[in-house]
């Protein structure tokens, strides 16, 4: 089977293809350079080299009806509706009549609720934290005063990467019909009605407010 793990990060299962467009992931691939840059930029060390490069931004290089999963967590929120067009465009295409497709975004409707509890119930008067964790907005002065090297490596990363979109699982649902997408389900975390092995792919703990939506081409 041929399993898409698109925006992988560090959740590089086997089995699975798992692709990043992240200079920082890449770069980690290659000996002490690697490493060292990882540690110069203060990023996450990655324990895993199984990894491949895709841009989101253009179009596939997979045949039509050549793909049995599409899966991506917390990736599509970062793209911009054109991409994000694009992306499901490119799925439809490239997955086989019967694949499966399977969105994880942060849930705009949880986030709204929990920020209404903590605004009632809380004493702060500040809910910048939370809206900045929440919503991930874009924060000024977020990477400090980079060095012209480090402006350079953040330019090429395309920072910053706050999200461009928030959705809810209405929302993300429509998306999913306007593209072609049927046998739609608002899942939860671990729990798939096609992808048996959605625990090696989804993480060990879900860490976000977020909706999960799944649906056959």
């Amino acid at each position: 089977m041929l399993k898409l793990n698109l925006g992988c990060g560090s959740v590089r299962p086997l089995g699975w293809v798992n692709t990043d467009s992240s200079l920082n992931a890449h770069l980690q691939r290659v000996p002490l350079i690697g490493k060292a840059l990882s540690k110069l930029f203060g990023k996450v060390a990655y324990d895993s080299n199984n990894l491949v490069y895709m841009n989101l931004n253009k179009n596939w290089s997979y045949a039509d009806n050549s793909v049995d999963i599409v899966y991506a967590s917390h990736l599509f929120e970062h793209l911009c509706l054109q991409s994000a067009s694009l992306f499901l465009n490119e799925a439809y295409r490239c997955l086989k009549p019967g694949g499966v497709i399977r969105i994880v975004v942060p849930d705009l409707y949880k986030i709204a609720l929990k920020y209404l509890e903590e605004y009632n119930t809380s004493s702060s008067e500040d809910p910048t934290t939370f809206i900045m964790w929440a919503i991930n907005m874009h924060r000024e002065g977020q990477y400090g005063n980079p060095s012209f090297f480090k402006k350079l490596i953040y330019e090429l990363q395309g920072y910053p990467h706050q999200h461009k979109y928030m959705y809810d699982a209405k929302s993300l649902t429509l998306q999913f019909k306007q593209h072609g997408f049927s046998n739609i389900h608002n899942l939860e975390y671990g729990i798939s009605n096609y992808i048996t092995d959605i625990r090696d792919v989804e993480g060990t703990k879900e860490s976000y407010l977020s909706v999960y939506i799944e649906a056959k081409k």
